[in-house]
């Protein structure tokens, strides 16, 4: 038994050779960084195009009126964004930044007349091509409308729904496509792909159910192909890995899917990142109005510490997506209004500025003394233990490139916790492709497992820098929010309480997770007050910068 472990000691030890000195030995195998003009290259998702000096403004219409309205505005925004459907609460602020970047909103139209299907035609008919209109069954059907509307896109027709045909052939248009009656199983979305793919752009998909709101305007506008197959439909699910293949490395997959992870392994496994999007409205316009904004973060500075406090950040994980930010980020705003002084982080999408520059404006003038880091993996949600070496490196790379676009300088990373000693140095080589570049200073790990917890604080060091894996969730087991009670959230601040002060090893820092669907802003506030005096509450920028600047450099897991 002796013989075996010191085979297996000897073995490991080898690994850890190779890890630790491949870079020396394999120079090419971890490329060298780009530079920041080829990161810039890499930052633009979408191609914006220029406002126009009118912005007709739509207000309520039934859902199958909108949806024929998302197309028109597609195929106008190609040439130069015009049309904007108000949704009400967070879009007073889109309007008003549209205002202030010199548009003039219209209302209604010379007579007065609210906009609809109805004056909306004639006013853009230039813009659609043939007069031509593809019909599709409704607006809650999601094969029929995201063919519609991917005809829309290589033809230059209408998507129109059944509902309103007569409507729009009164108006001078004509049908050049009908797809009512055709049952559109992945069969047809494959056979059509076929035919047309070079008309689709390859650095992103739009993978969208029929409710999801958002993004089909924009997939008409920068050319993006549109699906959506379940991750339980294991035949479809090789045309979406087909479409998946055929995307340039490290591509955007832009709506949501039926099974989080199934469908984020599977993007991961081609090296594509998914973000969150399904509900991002009026972004063929919002993506054109590019409002300059302050670097959401700057490089931090190891603070002074107290070596009889333990010190922890706070991470609230609500701004992981595209669409929760645009649609009201109100944990982060509701935490704001309390003016509480414990600094909290908060993940944010870093490629925020292709979807809303109102959004991230706002956040940056309400953030108090609060701060951001990148949500996971970095340029959007992909999970680095499915991807290769290199597949991970060019994440990296587009990573790089968002954050320093957005000045983000911590990237969160989420996926499984590797689960042997091998594989946990495979994964701590994955982590050097991030630490290479200059403007990432660290990350945070969310490793799944007891709700980001599995990790337990163990610290890995890449490129010296520090990435800190969450010690402690504040995630309620039931998944419940209502079951979140004050005893709970005591028990869970005396646990930190509990922890060491050690200012000079891993035990003295931890990463505190904040689910945001079980703890929201008043439980939050609850659970601070609870920390006794011996816990310091640090940005997690500092918290880094602490551990790097105090802790030997070696991975580590506390006590």
């Amino acid at each position: 038994m002796s013989f075996i472990k010191t085979v297996i000691a000897l073995f490991l030890s080898i690994i850890m050779f190779i890890t630790n000195g491949i870079s020396s030995v394999f120079p090419g195998v971890i490329s060298d960084p780009l530079s920041e003009a080829e990161l810039s290259s890499l930052s633009g998702l979408f191609d914006p195009k220029p406002l126009a000096d009118e912005i007709v403004v739509v207000n309520g219409l039934s859902k199958d009126e909108r949806a024929a309205i998302h197309c028109l505005q597609g195929l106008v925004g190609r040439v130069e964004a015009s049309i904007y459907l108000n949704y009400g609460g967070h879009s007073v602020n889109e309007l008003k930044d549209l205002e202030n970047a010199g548009c003039t909103l219209l209302y209604a139209d010379e007579n007065g007349k609210s906009w609809s299907l109805e004056n909306l035609i004639p006013r853009y008919f230039s813009h659609i091509k043939d007069n031509g209109y593809v019909l599709f069954s409704d607006a809650d059907t999601t094969e029929q409308i995201n063919m519609a509307f991917n005809y829309a896109t290589v033809f230059g027709w209408l998507a129109v729904p059944k509902s309103r045909e007569e409507k729009v052939k009164s108006l001078g248009l004509e049908k050049k496509e009908d797809l009512t009656d055709d049952t559109l199983d992945f069969t047809e979305q494959r056979d059509f792909y076929s035919k047309y793919k070079d008309e689709f752009c390859k650095n992103a998909l739009v993978h969208l159910y029929a409710e999801g709101s958002g993004l089909r305007d924009l997939a008409v506008q920068q050319k993006i192909f549109i699906t959506f197959i379940k991750d339980d439909d294991f035949i479809g699910r090789t045309f979406r890995d087909r479409l998946f293949k055929d995307l340039e490395p490290a591509s955007a997959i832009l709506g949501w899917c039926q099974y989080e992870v199934k469908f984020t392994e599977s993007a991961s496994s081609f090296g594509h990142y998914v973000i969150p999007s399904d509900h991002s409205l009026n972004v063929s316009v919002l993506t054109c109005n590019r409002i300059e904004t302050a670097p959401m973060a700057q490089k931090a500075e190891a603070p002074e510490l107290d070596p009889q406090k333990h010190y922890v950040s706070i991470v609230y994980s609500d701004g992981d997506n595209a669409q929760w930010i645009s649609n009201g980020y109100s944990e982060f705003h509701q935490w704001q209004s309390y003016n509480i002084d414990t600094p909290i982080t908060w993940t944010f999408a870093p490629q925020m500025k292709e979807f809303s520059s109102t959004a991230v404006k706002r956040a940056l003038d309400n953030s108090g003394g609060d701060s951001f880091i990148a949500g996971p993996s970095g340029a959007g949600y992909g999970r680095i233990d499915k991807m290769s070496a290199q597949k991970v490196s060019r994440l990296a790379d587009v990573t790089a490139a968002t954050m320093l676009d957005s000045g983000l300088r911590i990237v969160t990373i989420l996926n499984d916790m590797p689960p042997t000693a091998v594989n946990e140095l495979v994964y701590a080589n994955k982590l050097r492709s991030f630490a290479r570049y200059d403007n990432i200073d660290g990350g945070i790990l969310q490793l799944d497992g007891p709700r980001y917890a599995a990790g337990e604080g163990k610290v890995y060091f890449a490129e010296d820098k520090p990435f800190m894996s969450v010690r402690f969730s504040l995630w309620h087991p039931s998944g419940d929010a209502t079951q979140v009670t004050n005893e709970w959230l005591r028990e869970q601040a005396e646990i930190v309480n509990s922890c060491p002060a050690d200012i000079h090893s891993v035990n003295g820092y931890s990463v505190i997770n904040v689910h945001p669907w079980t703890v929201g802003p008043d439980d939050l506030a609850y659970f601070v007050s609870r920390l006794d005096d011996g816990v310091e509450v640090l940005p997690a920028a500092e918290l880094i910068a602490a551990v790097k600047e105090n802790v030997p450099h070696k991975t580590a897991t506390p006590k």
